[in-house]
């Protein structure tokens, strides 16, 4: 299991994404967020697409969500999301 940490900036910028969406869009978003975060926590280097050492993209619904893996500390950081896709 992996620990799991989205930045502040990160989140605000989720939120701001987030209440710029449609009701459906929302509903959508929310779900792939929470699958997303528990594929992170589970096993994340199996997660979307590898980047650079350390860092990859993936897309849940609706976005794209970067992230740092930490093999040392089993950690996820959450450092990048923006709208992506219909």
């Amino acid at each position: 299991m992996y620990g799991l940490t989205w930045t502040d900036a990160t989140l605000t910028r989720l939120a701001d994404t987030y209440l710029a969406a449609t009701v459906a869009e929302r509903e959508r978003m929310a779900a792939g967020v929470e699958a997303l975060n528990a594929r992170l926590r589970d096993n994340p280097e199996d997660e979307g697409e590898s980047r650079e050492p350390g860092f990859r993209l993936a897309f849940p619904q609706l976005l794209a969500v970067g992230f740092f893996v930490s093999e040392t500390n089993r950690h996820v950081f959450v450092v990048r999301v923006q709208r992506y896709g219909r």
